[in-house]
């Protein structure tokens, strides 16, 4: 099934069901023909406070205060519908959005007898384990052998099995199906990516009054469910959409092998510039967070959602549009499943998109609370250099012992709700400059800049737009950056280039020498990945690496490539090519290296006579000089006091320069400065 938009079909959108006005009482307009559902009051025709039905004459008492009580009870809802209006103008005015990303926990997937929940049992990981095996075996044709009860006979007790169904009202799902719908109206999101979803067109019908949708089904016949965005009409339009089924491998017969799949669209702002637009994903991954085996699913399946969206934004021309990844990724540890997949992508050397490096992930706590499991496996990830989050809805905090769903909570997932405010073009470019300055002057980590950025950082710079940077630029820039950077910093930094001034190659040239392995933000998820080739180990045998990826790349790639990824790694961490095993720093310098984001442009750039690889070098010797003499000048002493001075004077604050980053020695002059003054107090004491 592809991707369906609407309420029940695959290309009609959702749109807004006209309901004819009911007099006087308020406008009622059900979620669902289920009893107890909960109705909707709609207000669409303002009541002035001292209006005056033509009939109230001829009413008594009672009957006017009913009638009077009712058109209160209308009003409330007229204030209520107003002041959510204000705010979402308002937050339109910034270009803000609030995404929701939510396991609904499927309706045929979600009972109590199912070997993952079992409340009420309270049975070891050992004995779940055994009902596990017997809820797997499958006979000759394939079909399940056991069913309930009879997986957990003789395993559980009759006491236990009697709890375990009289448990299963929690799961229920005519009850679930209305708290799921008013959870969602609650949190009020603008995007949001409903997975496990098996109800599409009950969820499409139940909020088509203010969302549009789209969906993608499982490729998998048993499978009922899928993954379907959501997205505020009044605020967004469709631009494109794509779905796609990812290949986990193939069968003995040489078939693939698939069953999750990927939803992607792309938003346009109503009330913002054309070009403003949001790439939304929506996914959820290969099941069982503690099945390391499974990893190797789910990283397979992420690099195949990477080349996707690099495919879908380049056909759209939507690469420097920002991203927001919504999923379950059924992952306890989202820096693995990151840092595998970009050693991939990096060692492959083909493109990709700058998601896979500049993602930033929103915390929360554990997002899913059963007895079989408590970890966090939903995820809201963005484009942090598009991107900045205004709020984080914390999510609940259940007591000790107690799981989900519940009386209040209608899934085994929280929902994750959170609100971005989009950079402007200006903010973009200067952060983009101050990543830079801080790779090239200063310490702390970075994440690696496009050819694009470093472009948009150069322009930041080049004031005069001489196409070289001056003293004069360097002066405007950092004031604009907030930088009070010492002008002596700012002759040194300049020093290491010809003529005292910047060319956009030497610009990237001093970029590239400075930014190690060591300097990348997310280096730490590729140490997630070599501990997740090589174990306990303090290296990898490249026969043991070879094969490990080919488990992890994609099915589409070929033997020679899997084996030119590996002869990456041979030539890149050792000059002979002769080495057998590769330790974490070779490791992670290897993939930084492999296609650092300018090389490949740099290597068919011409350059000056001078040559462009001595010139690289020249510059690298030159910023290293740099950080030796800003280190020197300014490097804090030992405290020591003066024989015969006074133990409780006052000591010089040393004179710090202010660069991109010398937070360290300050915060070590203000440890000095508070033990100083303990003393003095135990002095006077």
């Amino acid at each position: 099934m592809g991707v369906g938009m609407g309420k029940t079909s695959a290309t009609q959108t959702s749109s807004v069901q006209p309901v004819s006005d009911c007099g006087p009482d308020a406008e009622v307009r059900a979620c669902s023909s289920s009893e107890g559902t909960k109705s909707r009051i709609q207000a669409r025709n303002f009541c002035p406070p001292n209006s005056v039905d033509v009939g109230m004459e001829d009413m008594d008492v009672v009957s006017r205060m009913h009638f009077l009580e009712s058109q209160l009870k209308r009003q409330a809802v007229q204030l209520q519908e107003m002041e959510k209006a204000l705010q979402r103008v308002d937050r339109d005015g910034r270009r803000t959005v609030s995404v929701l990303q939510y396991n609904i926990l499927a309706s045929y997937l979600g009972r109590n007898t199912q070997p993952w929940f079992l409340y009420g049992a309270d049975i070891t990981a050992e004995v779940r384990e055994s009902i596990f095996s017997r809820f797997h075996a499958r006979g000759p044709d394939g079909k399940p052998l056991y069913s309930w009860p009879a997986y957990a006979e003789g395993i559980l007790t009759p006491q236990q099995i009697a709890e375990v169904e009289r448990q299963d009202g929690f799961f229920r799902w005519d009850k679930r199906s209305i708290k799921l719908i008013d959870t969602i109206r609650e949190l009020d999101a603008d995007v949001m990516s409903l997975v496990e979803l098996d109800h599409y067109d009950f969820f499409a019908r139940s909020l088509d009054d203010e969302w549009d949708s789209v969906f993608r089904k499982r490729p998998r016949q048993a499978s009922h469910d899928g993954c379907g965005v959501f997205w505020r009409r009044s605020k967004f339009t469709l631009e494109a959409s794509k779905g796609f089924d990812m290949v986990d491998g193939s069968d003995d017969k040489g078939r693939d092998k698939k069953d999750r799949s990927c939803l992607m669209v792309l938003l346009r702002w109503r009330n913002c510039k054309s070009s403003n637009r949001l790439v939304v994903v929506s996914t959820h991954l290969a099941k069982d967070p503690y099945n390391k085996a499974q990893t190797a699913i789910r990283v397979r399946q992420v690099t195949q959602i990477m080349a996707g969206l690099t495919d879908f934004t380049t056909m759209h021309s939507a690469s420097e549009c920002p991203v927001v990844f919504l999923g379950d990724l059924n992952a306890r540890h989202f820096g693995e499943i990151r840092g595998i997949a970009r050693t991939v992508w990096q060692i492959k050397g083909t493109p990709i998109h700058k998601f896979l490096w500049g993602a930033s992930d929103v915390n929360t706590g554990a997002t899913s609370i059963t007895k079989a499991r408590q970890c966090r496996i939903d995820c809201v990830q963005y484009l942090s250099s598009h991107m900045e989050v205004l709020e984080v809805v914390p999510v609940p905090r259940l007591p000790r012992g107690e799981v989900i769903p519940n009386d209040e909570h209608p899934s085994d997932h929280f929902p994750v709700l959170a609100t971005f405010a989009m950079k402007d073009n200006y903010q973009k470019h200067r952060e983009c400059a101050r990543a830079w300055l801080e790779c090239v002057a200063g310490r702390e980590k970075v994440h690696p800049l496009t050819e694009e950025e470093l472009r948009d950082a150069f322009e930041f710079f080049d004031r005069d737009k001489s196409s070289n940077i001056h003293r004069h630029d360097m002066e405007e820039a950092c004031l604009d950056l907030q930088y009070n950077f010492n002008v002596d910093v700012q002759r040194l930094l300049l020093d290491c280039f010809p003529n005292q001034q910047i060319s956009y190659e030497n610009f990237l040239r001093a970029y590239e020498a400075r930014l190690s392995c060591e300097r990348m933000r997310s280096v730490g998820d590729l140490e997630y990945a070599f501990r997740y080739f090589a174990g306990d180990s303090s290296s990898i045998e490249l026969s043991r690496l070879e094969a490990a990826f080919r488990d992890i790349a994609p099915i589409s790639f070929s033997d020679a490539e899997v084996k030119e990824m590996i002869r990456r790694v041979t030539t890149n961490g050792c000059p002979g090519g002769s080495q057998e095993t590769v330790n974490l720093r070779d490791f992670c310098e290897v993939v930084c290296r492999a296609t650092f984001p300018n090389r490949e442009a740099m290597g068919t750039r011409s350059f000056p006579a001078s040559g462009g690889r001595y010139a690289t070098k020249e510059i690298c010797s030159r910023l290293e000089g740099f950080h030796e003499t800003v280190s020197r000048r300014w490097a804090i002493e030992p405290l020591k006091l003066e024989e015969g001075q006074d133990s409780f004077a006052e000591l010089p604050t040393p004179m710090l320069p202010n660069t991109v980053s010398f937070e360290p020695e300050a915060a070590l002059h203000h440890q000095r400065t508070a033990a100083l003054h303990y003393q003095r107090t135990l002095h006077l004491c």
